[in-house]
């Protein structure tokens, strides 16, 4: 499901994040419904979706504020990249840094490459 610039993955998760889910009592707990994004993209981050951003993959917690149980009235957006084994975290609108862009470039083109430094 798209969500203004961003994809929501799980859609078994988009529909809990939408409707709630049925309590042992029954009732009807969380759910946000469709209407309001910044709600919708909190409570699915909250459910541990995963949210895309392109083809970059946004960290978990940007929407959410876990430490505090609620959602962030301004989301912390930042993605994760894997980088030799190594996970990188970079935030949304930072300049990405080369050694992502190489993997980024390999991926797409479907090959792992050497890139090697210049000695000039």
């Amino acid at each position: 499901m798209q969500v203004g610039k961003y994809s929501l993955i799980n859609e078994e998760k988009v529909d809990r994040a939408i409707n709630g889910t049925i309590g042992m009592d029954n009732v009807i707990k969380g759910g946000v419904g469709s209407s309001d994004e910044a709600a919708l993209l909190a409570e699915y981050d909250k459910l541990g979706g995963a949210i895309m951003k392109g083809t970059d993959k946004v960290k978990m917690g940007s929407f959410f504020d876990f430490k505090n149980a609620k959602p962030f009235t301004n989301p912390k957006v930042s993605f994760i990249f894997s980088v030799n084994g190594k996970f990188v975290e970079v935030e949304d609108g930072v300049e990405l840094p080369g050694e992502i862009k190489a993997v980024k470039v390999a991926k797409e083109e479907g090959t792992e490459k050497k890139v090697k430094k210049s000695t000039k």
